[in-house]
């Protein structure tokens, strides 16, 4: 069963916000005042997200998919590679308006806990936040992946199923013989 989420269940959150666009910040930071989140910082650079985690901690991290300097997803790399437990689990919220299905993968194979898609919304910054920090995925540490279990289904209910695909798959030879030589005629 998920856990309902209103805007009293933030009032202790510490949130940080990593965005080069001040007016995207702005936005974002505006949206989680309205849900009284206990603390939002906001930094513009990779290098400035690293060193407010390295000086305090946070129980969500927001990050713009494209800055400036370089790409968000070297701080989801950072954070994933940590040796601090606790900072290694952080949720991470990646913003972006690049929703193909590259850029998707890319950001679940990195680590992200959550995409929320560009134009943002109120209901999608309290919906992905929520279930970030109240309907954690289970956290898998391997050597080729760590962050959040990548497999995801919801049921009718509106409830998160974890669920591994058990069943077999068969994959049929696709690749047709070559057509015969063609005559042609004068």
């Amino acid at each position: 069963m998920r856990t309902p989420v209103t805007e009293e269940t933030f009032h202790n959150k510490k949130i940080l916000i990593l965005d080069d666009d001040r007016y995207m910040a702005g936005i974002l930071r505006s949206i989680l005042e309205i849900f009284n989140i206990g603390h939002i910082s906001l930094t513009a650079s990779t290098d400035e997200a690293i060193k407010s985690l390295q000086n305090r901690t946070f129980d969500c991290v927001f990050v713009d998919n494209l800055i400036s300097a370089d790409n968000g997803m070297n701080l989801v790399e950072y954070v994933r590679k940590s040796q601090d437990d606790q900072k290694r689990k952080i949720p991470i919220i990646l913003c972006t308006a690049f929703t193909g299905l590259r850029s998707i993968l890319t950001a679940r194979d990195t680590g992200v806990t959550e995409v929320l898609a560009k134009p943002i919304s109120p209901e999608q910054v309290m919906s992905k936040l929520g279930n970030a920090l109240f309907n954690p995925r289970p956290f898998i540490f391997c050597d080729v992946y760590t962050g959040p279990d990548r497999r995801r289904r919801i049921n009718r209910d509106g409830d998160v199923k974890e669920k591994r695909r058990t069943e077999e798959v068969i994959l049929e030879d696709t690749e047709k013989p070559p057509l015969p030589p063609q005559e042609t005629t004068p």
